[in-house]
């Protein structure tokens, strides 16, 4: 089978670069398209933001001048004022006026003159004076405010020009909406408070300004503009005629795409408008641009070089894998092939078909797997996020809303086609018919415990006892049907979680026994026979596996908080004396077990069974109860199994040292040594390193060295042969090593000694 490598080098250069370049023109062009759109988008919500903010503070301090204002014209001085007229007797009325007027023209506020005008006398009074002495200028604007429709507005202008526009007026009648008032408040606003409202708005890509209700402009950074309509703009036109309350639209000014972002008051007809120019933001995304096209050059050449010499690299396994390969059998009829890659193809399909088999296997296995994780869980010893991540295994991707567990118990043999001899294959009898009737996207696989069948069933939908109910009677009828027996069936209450799983078995078993005094074939609610929750002390045994793998790790710190932690969990509140002193005797026996599954002599404890247990329920605080089990078993423990330890350690090093200096001029390896003296390579290698401080082959390296040494000083071997004894391949290999590690090649160190 010849092939031409040349060939598939080009292809695989080809997809390489393809493969490289393609990407990153696409990934390039998407991203200097969504990263320019991500801009406009950031400056026009910025623009919405900003714009709302100025409203926001605009109108508060509008709405607060209004207030002020009404206020002022509700005082009983106001209100007579307007009726009478002013003589030179009425200074008292008119220091009220003063005072009323003094109160609501705050610097915070930024009022800059307050009008009272009378309809009826035409008397004007301001916080400067009263009539002539007052602006007699601004009486025909007040009078021309008077014959307004509205009886509360904002008007622009100006003190001494109505026509310039540079001042912000608020004029309301008294009384409130009244066909004929009889006097008018007018609220003049200072230049500085129109100026705040604009330098709310900060955006160094466009501009804002205010219009009033009649489309003119009074708010702008551009003086020059004020006074000016919105219908002499016609990028303004759509904002005109638009019937939303806020809104963002693209149009032209003066030949330039802009953005107009806009929103309308409902308190006084005010619009409030930025324009940004997309010119500047072009100029942003051009820079993005730019650097985008660096980038992705940068990186085109980059993957162009890597696609050449990783194309060659990678051919090289190709050759090797093929050479490999060819060695296996293959079943089909061997055409010429057309290439190393189909010769490859063809012996992976017949691995392939060969795993199968071995994969079938595998599926058979997963029952058994099943039903030993059912058993971890309803023993407690598996901790609810393991179970949650091995779901899959049952085709679940999240537990139910509501779980219970059912618990199935033959009544009785007797008068039946059975013997007693037959009641373990009754109960996976039952299992299967369990696992028939309740299908498995509501259940978890049906398990034989004891004499009891055991199911987890779950479901997210309501009614889930008259559920559980149906689906038991449903079971004892068919058991009836198909084996002739008789059985009982208890249930546990429901719960949420599936840490209550072993909560749930110990109450569908407690339920069982009820069943004496109710007759055969019942189905038992355990909140029915026992309306109060028992209080199920749950053993921790995670706590007590980290107890046991600390001692066995030999680690003091460890254990001790192991203990400490397994002693708080078991010392809950709620949690009854007699729960405490089983858990406790439960621990004292397998401290025990552990102990005599290591092999530790009784002699490490001074006392025995009885006297322990008797010790024990005499300790009477959780600080005593720790000193004890430390004192007793845990520490005893731990200093027995680092004595055994530390004289295995020093057993296997020695043995392995030895084989070493008998055995340093032959290809001697670790996996030799351990398999000598019956240990696994890699427990030999960490325990010779804890030992000597290196590992194996620095240790034979440094062993060799000095057998050359001694070769130099006392014998005429030559290096050739020297280093042929010492298993190098060549000398050039034994010189480089020698001078590494003496610092200076061995005809240097012959000649010095």
């Amino acid at each position: 089978m010849r092939f031409r490598p040349s060939s598939y080098l080009v292809k695989l250069l080809l997809l390489s670069v393809l493969i490289g370049t393609v990407p990153v023109i696409l990934l390039g062009t998407f991203a200097y398209y969504n990263s320019t759109r991500t801009v406009q988008e950031k400056v026009n919500d910025s623009n919405k933001l900003l714009l709302q903010q100025m409203q926001m503070r605009a109108e508060q301090t509008l709405r607060t001048i209004d207030n002020s204002a009404t206020q002022l014209l509700q005082s009983p001085v106001v209100a007579n004022a307007f009726d009478k007229e002013i003589t030179n007797q009425d200074f008292q009325m008119v220091r009220e006026l003063y005072q009323g007027i003094s109160q609501i023209q705050t610097y915070e506020l930024g009022i800059q003159e307050v009008f009272l005008f009378s309809l009826a006398n035409k008397w004007m009074v301001s916080g400067s004076g009263v009539n002539d002495y007052s602006a007699p200028q601004f009486r025909p604007m007040l009078e021309a405010f008077s014959r307004n429709e509205r009886g509360s507005f904002w008007s622009s202008g100006s003190l001494d020009n109505p026509s310039s526009y540079q001042s912000v007026y608020f004029i309301k009648k008294y009384p409130f909406n009244a066909l004929n008032p009889t006097g008018i408040i007018c609220v003049v606003l200072s230049a500085d408070v129109i100026k705040d409202f604009d330098a709310s708005f900060q955006n160094e890509f466009g501009n804002a300004f205010i219009l009033d209700q009649n489309g003119t402009i009074i708010v702008d950074r551009d003086s020059s503009r004020l006074g000016y309509g919105a219908a002499e703009e016609s990028h303004l036109q759509s904002l005109i005629e638009a019937d939303q309350a806020a809104g963002q639209y693209s149009a032209k000014r003066a030949g330039e795409a802009v953005t107009v972002t806009y929103r309308k008051s409902a308190y006084n007809g005010w619009s409030y408008i930025s324009v940004t120019s997309n010119k500047q933001l072009n100029e942003q995304n051009a820079i993005i641009g730019w650097i985008t096209v660096l980038v992705c050059f940068g990186i085109m050449l980059f993957t162009l070089l890597l696609a050449w010499f990783g194309s060659r690299k990678m051919y090289r396994p190709i050759h090797s894998l093929y050479a490999m390969l060819t060695s296996i059998p293959s079943t089909e009829k061997e055409n010429k092939p057309s290439g190393e890659l189909q010769v490859i193809g063809e012996r992976v399909d017949y691995l392939i078909r060969n795993q199968s088999a071995i994969m079938n296997e595998l599926k058979g296995q997963q029952i058994q797997l099943r039903e030993f994780f059912m058993q971890k869980l309803f023993s407690g010893t598996i901790q609810p996020v393991d179970f949650e991540e091995k779901l899959n295994l049952y085709d679940l991707t999240k537990p139910w809303q509501a779980m219970c567990v059912v618990a199935i118990q033959i009544d009785s043999l007797k008068d039946t086609r059975f013997e007693e001899s037959n009641r373990d294959l009754l109960m996976f009898a039952i299992s299967n018919i369990v696992s028939e009737l309740i299908v498995p996207e509501q259940r978890l696989v049906p398990i034989v415990k004891s004499d009891c069948q055991v199911t987890l069933i779950g479901s997210s939908k309501e009614g889930f006892k008259e559920q559980i109910f149906g689906l038991c009677d449903e079971i004892q009828k068919a058991i009836v049907q198909y084996l002739e027996i008789k059985v009982s069936i208890g249930i546990s209450r429901s719960f949420s979680s599936i840490a209550e799983a072993q909560q749930g078995l110990h109450e569908a078993l407690t339920s069982l026994k009820y069943r004496v005094g109710l007759g055969q074939e019942s189905i038992l609610f355990i909140e029915d026979v026992q309306p109060q929750k028992s209080n199920f002390n749950e053993y921790p045994y995670a706590g007590e596996q980290a107890l046991l793998d600390a001692i066995r790790a030999g680690n003091e710190e460890q254990s001790e908080i192991a203990l400490q932690q397994f002693i708080r969990e078991l010392f809950q509140p709620k949690s009854q004396p007699r729960d405490y002193q089983l858990t406790l005797l439960r621990l004292l026996t397998d401290l025990l077990k552990f102990g005599q599954e290591l092999s530790i002599p009784m002699e490490q404890i001074a006392e025995d069974e009885a006297t322990l247990i008797q010790s024990l329920f005499k300790l009477r605080n959780v600080q005593e109860i720790e000193h004890w089990f430390w004192s007793i078993f845990v520490l005893p423990y731990i200093q027995e199994l680092g004595n055994r330890r530390e004289s295995q350690f020093k057993l296997i090093s020695e043995a392995v040292m030895d084989m070493i200096h008998r055995e340093f001029d032959s290809g001697i390896t670790l996996e030799e040594c351990a398999a000598r003296i019956n240990y696994h390579p890699h427990y030999v290698s960490r325990v010779f390193r804890q030992e000597t401080g290196i590992n194996y082959g620095e240790y034979l390296t440094q062993y060799r060295m000095s057998m050359a040494k001694r070769w130099l000083k006392e014998s005429d071997l030559k290096i050739v042969e020297i280093a042929e004894r010492l298993q190098y391949n060549n000398s050039a290999n034994f010189i480089r090593s020698f001078r590494k590690m003496v610092g200076m090649t061995p005809g240097q160190y012959r000649e010095e000694a």
